[in-house]
């Protein structure tokens, strides 16, 4: 019974990555869809119309407008699939990694009772390895979505009508992975590898402000009800709980703000580099995709 309890107590941070990582896919990704089209910026359609100056708000309106709410929606298969295989896989192996490091620090000194900890350069060592692991298993999939979110049926509409391309580069995740391989070889799949893995630092940055903290929200949390025991001062439960969980939700906010505006620039580069290259339209227009 031990083991099976030491089992589904080290899966519950890849389950939660899972769970948590798909609900935030599905409720921000027409935002995610805005960021990388905004990140592009190649989209002739909308310059020529005068959206040089386009705004968050009037993006969304001309996507919904020209492509339907389900075209904000578009490489969400391929996000969900990621965001599932990143997150699981990143928390797995961040817990574990940090567990291993905590062990080795016992071992190494197992006379001294104080409790051990991680300090903040372990913890950005740990959430970096992970980070770096998950990249090169998933970029493929990130590749894909970005190649989706940016293919636009009012500009290919417009395409068509001038004799140019009178296909969507990619139907689904499948045709797209074919197409791929297909026109630009299978190492094409791992073009932005390397800001992504530069973007790691992001996991990095985010843990490593995250645990600083809690650990300060924890003392000083600690502090105020130890002092109010010793008071004689009667505890509330259900405000404990709720400061606790204000607390947690804004540190994960400031961290999240922290390490997205630290490696933003990064993400542009990555996008830039994961969209379809300009050549393969043209050639596209000129005759098709050689079938």
């Amino acid at each position: 019974m031990g083991n099976e309890k030491k089992e589904h107590h080290a899966a519950a941070p890849m389950v939660a990555g899972i769970l948590g990582g798909a609900v935030s896919t599905v409720s921000l990704f027409p935002l995610d869809l805005i960021k990388v089209r905004f990140q592009a910026n190649e989209d002739p359609g909308y310059r020529t119309k005068g959206f040089r100056r386009r705004t968050m708000l009037r993006t969304m309106g001309q996507v919904i407008r020209h492509e339907g709410l389900v075209g904000l929606y578009q490489g969400l298969a391929p996000a969900l699939i990621g965001s599932a295989a990143s997150w699981g896989g990143y928390f797995f192996l961040y817990e574990g990694m940090k567990k291993e490091m905590l062990h080795l620090k016992h071992e190494a000194s197992p006379h001294d009772e104080t409790e051990h900890k991680l300090g903040a350069l372990e913890n950005f060592g740990a959430a970096c390895s992970a980070g770096a692991v998950m990249v090169l298993l998933t970029n493929p999939v990130w590749l894909i979505k970005t190649r989706m979110q940016l293919q636009m049926k009012n500009v290919m509409k417009e395409r068509e009508r001038d004799g140019l391309s009178m296909k969507r580069p990619y139907n689904n995740m499948s045709d797209a992975v074919r197409t791929i391989v297909r026109e630009e070889g299978p190492l094409a799949l791992y073009k932005g590898a390397i800001p992504a893995l530069m973007l790691v630092s992001h996991g990095g940055i985010q843990f490593v402000a995250y645990e600083f903290l809690k650990n300060h929200f924890g003392a000083y949390t600690k502090e105020v009800r130890t002092q109010a025991d010793s008071d004689g001062s009667k505890r509330n439960n259900v405000i404990e709980r709720l400061e606790d969980s204000v607390g947690y939700l804004t540190m994960g906010a400031v961290s999240k703000v922290m390490a997205s505006s630290t490696t933003y620039p990064l993400q542009v580069i990555k996008t830039r580099l994961q969209q379809r290259s300009e050549t393969i339209e043209i050639s596209e227009a000129g005759g098709g995709r050689g079938e």
